[in-house]
């Protein structure tokens, strides 16, 4: 049987009569080949932002496939120690390397920089030194403070005074608390230490270094014009760590003194 053509029901598609040839936006539709599919192979191209990125539980399988990030710290130092084992987010080198016979007493007023890369972002709180001795009795004047700084000598970070902040002690990691967290993106940062008040200086705290030969230590041997790993302002007498300096200024002639970034 047949309808009568003025009885149809449908009079017009999407708003379209007569012959009706609709396309993919004419309903709203993905075009045919654009779909993202949900399984099977495909070639996407272009960039693509994703407001939750993708995640997969499994260990890739080939160079060139995405992976979550737990499994690129995992294997990113395997069979090595990292700074995260040991809940740093960074630090100047591996704390069991330091020297077995000699530490780091400060001289009054200079103020030392240790160099530390991040790897990745970090939500930096403290700084953080290993003293090995230090006997107190208020050697320590309040104008000896430690602080943070970025490669280009921005001062992102500053402690109370450390006499508030290092104990009496035989053996110790020391943590500093800055006044505010910093937000560090990757990258190369120093901490910086100024230290006031012992006479003779051996009757400061002293600070766990590495090893060091030479006039000039090798703990910031580098090629020329690179980042000084360990080194120091060339200006003396400081009560204060500065809010910037010229990373030009920095004398390479420091021992290497651990710190951490937690």
């Amino acid at each position: 049987r047949y309808m009568a053509l003025g009885a149809a029901p449908v009079r017009s598609v999407n708003g379209l009569t007569g012959e009706v040839v609709l396309t993919a936006a004419d309903v709203t539709a993905v075009p045919a080949g654009e779909a993202v599919l949900l399984a099977g192979d495909q070639t996407v191209e272009g960039t693509k932002t994703f407001a939750v990125p993708p995640a997969t539980a499994a260990a890739p399988a080939t160079d060139d496939a995405l992976t979550r990030r737990g499994y690129v710290d995992a294997v990113s130092a395997a069979g090595t120690w990292s700074p995260s084992a040991m809940g740093f987010h960074g630090w100047s080198f591996d704390p069991a390397a330091s020297s077995a016979n000699s530490v780091q007493y400060c001289i009054n007023g200079w103020v030392y920089l240790i160099g530390i890369p991040l790897h990745a972002p970090a939500l930096v709180k403290n700084v953080v030194f290993y003293v090995p001795g230090y006997a107190g009795n208020n050697a320590l004047s309040s104008s000896s403070y430690a602080g943070l700084y970025t490669a280009a000598g921005k001062r992102v970070g500053l402690t109370a005074s450390l006499t508030t902040l290092i104990p009496a002690t035989e053996g110790r990691t020391v943590i500093c608390p800055l006044s505010a967290q910093y937000d560090a993106q990757p990258g190369l940062y120093w901490v910086a230490l100024v230290v006031n008040g012992p006479s003779p200086n051996s009757n400061g705290p002293a600070f766990m270094r590495g090893a060091s030969m030479g006039e000039a230590p090798g703990g910031s041997a580098r090629m020329p014009g690179k980042f000084i790993r360990h080194g120091r302002l060339g200006v003396t007498g400081q009560t204060s760590l500065p809010t910037a300096f010229d990373p030009g200024t920095v004398v390479a002639d420091s021992n290497a003194i651990w710190a951490a970034l937690s």
